[in-house]
């Protein structure tokens, strides 16, 4: 088979935004919803189909096509389909909405590009051209108020990581004197090479991928960044952008892994993150800063993983990661669209009006919580082996006490906004539309069985990572290592403890708020960890008015 699907994943959603913008110049933007969906459609059923071409080697105009980078953009392509169907439902009555719909395909391609890029500073391009587009989605909707200075201070940590990426390939470049930007050849050079350069650029690559993926503490702009549509949010924080992150570590891992205290920093900003962003979940009353917090949390996950060298471990929990969170964020904005409110609390009881809302966003708590048999579960489970085969205990204590936290959040998120009596807004609330509906169904679906797909991914890893120790993984393989092994017990233990301080969390709670105020005081200001970075203009202050809609 020809390169041309993996070309065409890239090339089709340029093409669609194309269209969208001919679509609203012709006719008022009335058909770009259609035209949006019609690409993004086509994008993903190519991506599908051309998952058993994925050879390991490079490809027509620079393309490297491997299982590290396509699964990737075939969870980009996938989870982007399904946003811009959800948006037929959601962004239904925006007067922007061409601009939107273009925006949502320019992200898509970019992502796509980024990862199935086998040239570096073609890849840098694609990862500039997602801080743009992360900038224009936060700021998309000019009537609030938060939104420009929100959009500014994305813009900012965007462009810092622009430049450290660039920094990094430079150093790496000139250190390991390859002849060409190729990934290939850098990555050929650098085993041999003795610079003072290479030390350097592999912790400017490392600071790149913090910023892009929120690690602390260079994750203050991604509050903010909830003021974009919670459709955006789900395709900027879930589905694509974020992940590029942890892509870029993964894709650097086999060539940096030697540079003195790489891997242990990789590893320990993933444990730090996990703690701290968990804990700042555990005190959100914004549904989607809770949500936002959450994927600060398990992106840590990813990292953790990757500094431990457990690289099956980090891409297996991208995939399911990407699924039960692009889940919650269509769920959460199926509540905000019906109540207009993003405070949990004003919110109580909207099961009962919004079932189908109510039941998705549960299958996504429990795919975020590890509940046994979903596919957060098992992709949990192998971060958490990999630092066990590792003997990184330390660092597996701080994983360990955020899998507890991450029970507390999502479980107790779950009960403020959806059990109990309706409250004053949720009265009036009523169930999303099929179009928004029908996404959240197949991705609950998917977040419960998208783990036996497993051989798929890890095949193609082999060969993407070798020398690792990886192997192809069956499903039924999947399951028996899983329930025999030490994590598997880990879990356990914290579902165990999560479940118990969610049964007694008001008892927790108030004992904490009297007895530990400072704690307290400081997950809610997010470690003060925002003042470190003050922009000229002040940072964004979130209004009662920002916390409705969107």
């Amino acid at each position: 088979m020809s390169d041309l699907p993996f070309v065409l994943v890239v090339v089709l959603p340029f093409l669609g935004a194309l269209l969208v913008w001919v679509s609203r110049v012709l006719g008022g933007g009335k058909a770009a919803p259609y035209v949006a969906l019609g690409t993004g459609g086509v994008t993903a059923a190519v991506a599908v189909s051309a998952v058993p071409w994925v050879h390991g080697g490079q490809a027509a105009f620079g393309l490297a096509v491997d299982g590290l980078g396509f699964f990737v953009a075939l969870a980009s392509s996938l989870l982007g389909a399904l946003v811009l169907l959800y948006s037929l439902g959601y962004m239904a009555h925006e007067r922007d909405a061409s601009r939107y719909y273009s925006l949502v395909l320019l992200t898509i391609g970019s992502v796509n590009g980024l990862t199935l890029s086998g040239n570096a500073l073609i890849m840098a391009a694609f990862w500039m051209a997602c801080s743009t587009l992360t900038c224009q989605l936060v700021g998309f909707n000019r009537e609030n108020p938060d939104a420009p200075a929100c959009a500014k201070k994305a813009l900012v940590f965007g462009r810092a990581s622009d430049l450290l990426l660039l920094l990094g390939i430079g150093l790496l470049y000139y250190g390991s004197e390859a002849g060409g930007f190729g990934l290939a050849e850098i990555a050929g050079a650098l085993p041999g090479a003795t610079s003072a350069l290479i030390a350097p650029g592999a912790y400017a690559i490392m600071l790149a991928a913090m910023v892009r993926s929120a690690q602390i503490p260079l994750h203050v702009w991604l509050p903010g960044a909830m003021e974009a549509p919670s459709s955006a949010s789900a395709l900027l924080d879930a589905a694509t952008v974020m992940n590029a992150g942890v892509y870029l570590v993964m894709r650097f891992y086999p060539v940096l892994r030697s540079i003195p205290g790489w891997a242990s920093t990789v590893m320990w900003t993933g444990g730090l993150t996990i703690l701290a962003s968990a804990l700042m979940a555990l005190y959100a009353n914004d549904i989607k800063k809770m949500l936002a917090f959450s994927t600060m949390s398990q992106l840590g996950y990813m990292f953790f993983a990757v500094g431990t060298g457990a690289i099956l471990g980090a891409q297996f929990h991208l995939m399911s990661h990407a699924i039960f969170k692009t889940l919650l964020f269509l769920a959460a904005g199926s509540v905000v669209h019906s109540t207009g409110t993003r405070d949990m609390n004003l919110l109580s009881g909207a099961a009962s009006r919004m079932p189908v809302t109510g039941a998705a966003f549960l299958v996504g708590v429990m795919g975020l919580s590890g509940v046994p048999f979903m596919s957060g579960f098992f992709s949990k489970d192998m971060v958490l082996a990999g630092a066990l085969a590792g003997h990184q205990y330390g660092a597996l204590a701080l994983a360990g006490f955020g899998a507890v936290l991450t029970v507390v959040y999502s479980w107790s998120s779950y009960i403020r906004v959806f059990r109990g009596n309706p409250s004053r807004v949720v009265r009036g609330a009523a169930e999303a539309p099929l179009s928004m509906e029908i996404p959240m169904v197949i991705l609950a679906i998917l977040t419960a069985f998208s783990w036996m797909s497993i051989g798929i991914g890890s095949g193609e890893l082999q060969r993407t990572v070798p020398g690792l120790g990886i192997h192809t993984i069956s499903p039924l393989y999947l399951v028996e290592e899983t329930f025999g092994s030490a994590a598997f017990f880990i879990s356990l233990i914290a579902l165990a403890l999560g479940f118990l301080i969610v049964r007694k969390r008001r008892e927790v709670f108030g004992w904490l708020e009297a007895h530990a105020t400072g704690l307290v005081s400081a997950c809610k200001e997010g470690f003060y960890l925002d003042r470190l970075f003050v922009l000229p203009e002040g940072g964004p202050r979130q209004s009662r008015r920002s916390a409705r809609r969107r």
